[in-house]
């Protein structure tokens, strides 16, 4: 990490001090206490080292990371030992990326720290080992309608990660339920394909194209892997394949569709990590955590956006800083760009900004709008997203695509992940009315 610049090393900073410090308020609610202790004591050697570098903790960040970490790996009697599990991989993103940046003496205390946590770990596996976790089952959740006469449907195609031949069978149907419900148009908000390769643009391409709906695109993270001469060539074969800028604003019905570009060709300065084995990756340094950011052309191109009397939704693939989930802070968009996007915010009136990329159901306040971000089509849980203008107000609901499904990971990582997707009701069903200081949200 030696050529990596002081922004990015202070979020990465900050980002093991969360981890941390959350993992202490969790062990502490599953009333696991020498763990709550341990990793106490390695939240305070990071937040010396982040007092070093003039780094200010927020505590407010890890009370929200407790939060979706608590999600993840529920209380004992919900995941018993795979939620410990869960919770000494966290710890490990911790020591992968902090290491070299510790003296010595804290960085064997970090570790003489993590095996203590590891041989307690092991003792519990030996002693009660792993529940078989439950069986697949949609979230269930009322769906939610802003009162008033219907004005709009926008239909929200999340993450599609188009591929080879034979994989896209969801995305097909998340479309064609996307018709069937009436929407006006639809944004498919990044990761259009599933590395970048020309073949798999050109096929999303052709799927969009055989819809009867306008659909809007912008690019993710995988659509910038591919690479050729060392450098991304993903927006390149976008502009070439479907003719037109990740940017681009959709007026329609009384609704104003701001779609934006936040995928960084910029290689990550942060190696790849796999959080279910607690290792780093080699096989494709593209994996590493992908966090994005604006680059010249959108910010010029955002600066000519102003207010409008139709209703504003943002739409784009990072969600804004501090992203809270994990990685925390270094998986979203940058700071300066959040900035940016929040003076955006302010000056077009927007109602709400809706991003991909975490393939989760979640929904945070960004500067007095709902920030949501939307579940993958082509993933667990499987859904379409719908936004539903009224002439009192608007609704967003997570919809099941119909039909026969891929069979979701049935193993104890995939019941982590399952429990990572679904979120809180109210990220997956809200209501926003008009002049009204409460909503469902």
């Amino acid at each position: 990490m030696t050529d990596i610049d002081m922004t990015k090393l202070q979020d990465l900073l900050l980002s093991c001090w969360v981890v941390e410090t959350a993992r202490s308020m969790v062990f502490g609610a599953r009333e696991q206490h020498a763990a709550e202790s341990r990793s106490a004591a390695r939240a305070r050697i990071l937040a010396s080292r982040c007092a070093a570098d003039g780094v200010q903790i927020k505590p407010e960040y890890a009370k929200g990371h407790a939060e979706w970490m608590m999600q993840v790996a529920g209380t004992e009697e919900e995941t018993g030992v795979l939620g410990l599990i869960f919770l000494q991989r966290v710890g490990l993103y911790v020591d992968a990326h902090i290491g070299e940046l510790l003296s010595e003496k804290d960085r064997l205390r970090l570790k003489e720290l993590a095996e203590a946590e590891e041989d307690e770990l092991n003792m519990a596996l030996m002693s009660g080992g792993l529940k078989p976790p439950p069986p697949p089952e949609w979230p269930k959740t009322a769906a939610v309608a802003a009162p008033g006469k219907l004005k709009a449907r926008i239909g929200i195609l999340g993450d599609p990660h188009v591929g080879p031949e034979g994989s896209n069978r969801m995305v097909t149907s998340a479309i064609r339920q996307l018709e069937e419900a009436g929407v006006d148009c639809a944004v498919a908000i990044g990761d259009l394909t599933e590395n970048g390769d020309t073949e798999f643009f050109q096929r999303a391409k052709e799927l969009f194209d055989q819809s009867s709906l306008p659909i809007a695109v912008t690019l993710g993270n995988h659509d910038l892997w591919a690479t050729e001469g060392g450098r991304s060539v993903g927006l390149e074969r976008f502009t070439k394949t479907f003719d037109r800028k990740p940017c681009s604003v959709t007026e329609i019905e009384g609704v104003r569709l701001i779609v934006l570009n936040s995928a960084d060709p910029a290689r990550s300065p942060y190696r790849p990590f796999e959080l279910m084995t607690g290792e780093f990756k080699e096989d494709h340094p593209n994996q590493s955590v992908p966090g994005g950011t604006f680059d010249a052309e959108t910010l010029e191109w955002m600066g000519k956006l102003g207010p409008d009397s139709a209703t504003t939704f943002i739409m784009l693939h990072h969600p804004p800083y501090p992203y809270l989930g994990m990685p925390p802070l270094v998986f979203g968009l940058d700071r300066p760009s959040t900035e940016v996007l929040a003076k955006l915010v302010l000056r077009t009136g927007a109602e709400a900004v809706f991003c991909g990329h975490t393939h989760r159901c979640a929904v945070t306040d960004f500067h007095g709008v709902p920030a949501v971000e939307v579940a993958s089509s082509n993933d667990w849980p499987y859904g379409i997203s719908v936004i539903e203008l009224t002439d009192q107000g608007w609704s967003f609901n997570l919809r099941p695509i119909s039909g026969e499904h891929p069979r979701p990971r049935d193993n104890h990582a995939g019941y982590l992940f399952r429990r990572y997707v679904v979120g809180p009701d109210e990220a997956r069903a809200f209501a926003v009315i008009k002049g009204a200081k409460e909503s469902s949200l």
